[in-house]
């Protein structure tokens, strides 16, 4: 099996969490976005990664991958077994994706991937607006969302990865969630971050981009 993108892609690192959940193999290939090879629109026609290749089987999209692996090898299960619970859990998944995504991406985005990659220099004035402005809302919806115990459903979910993955990168730009004033978002992080697979994956990003992260 090989998982396609690059090592520090919340997207990607979701895929990764639960293939290691799943103690599944896997051969990582690094494609970055915006320098992927011409032929790569072939199997990822939204230009986006990650994508899984499983034997003949091809797929782009995170959620979408989760989901056939969750499948195909439905144990552990990484998602709720309750109908209910599995739709929420889909819906947060996305909002991790897309929502909690937009706005963590700026602090990493600023002040690791302008300054170490690109060679430019971060947009200080960006990152205090989304930062201030744009992220406390969505921070206020988690915290209204996440236990203050455990995980989301009990057993560990893709959900989980999902609404964590994202602060993950923003903490490698600087950004720290306030755990005074969203205290159970702030630690429901620290638990996921602890998880052992993802303990794994987190160390095998350092090892990979070392460097990068200093």
């Amino acid at each position: 099996m090989k998982l396609i993108g690059a090592h520090l892609s919340p997207y990607v690192r979701k895929v990764a969490t639960i293939l290691t959940i799943k103690g599944i193999s896997y051969e990582p290939e690094v494609v970055i976005p915006g320098m992927m090879p011409d032929d790569f629109i072939e199997i990822s026609p939204l230009l986006k990664i990650p994508v899984l290749v499983d034997g003949e089987v091809t797929l782009p999209d995170s959620s979408v991958i989760c989901e056939y692996l969750n499948e195909k090898y439905p144990e552990p299960a990484t998602m709720p077994s309750d109908v209910a619970e599995r739709a929420r859990a889909r819906f947060l998944e996305e909002y991790g994706d897309t929502r909690l995504l937009e706005y963590m991406s700026v602090p990493f985005i600023e002040n690791v991937v302008k300054p170490g990659l690109r060679n430019e220099q971060p947009d200080e004035d960006r990152v205090r607006r989304v930062v201030h402005e744009m992220l406390p809302g969505a921070l206020d919806y988690l915290e209204s969302q996440v236990p203050a115990q455990g995980f989301l459903f009990g057993d560990f979910s893709t959900a989980d990865i999902a609404l964590v993955s994202p602060t993950i990168n923003a903490g490698l730009g600087g950004y720290t969630v306030d755990a005074g004033r969203w205290p159970r978002y702030a630690g429901f992080v620290e638990r996921v971050k602890a998880f052992p697979p993802v303990v794994a994956v987190l160390q095998a990003e350092q090892e990979a981009m070392g460097s990068l992260l200093g």
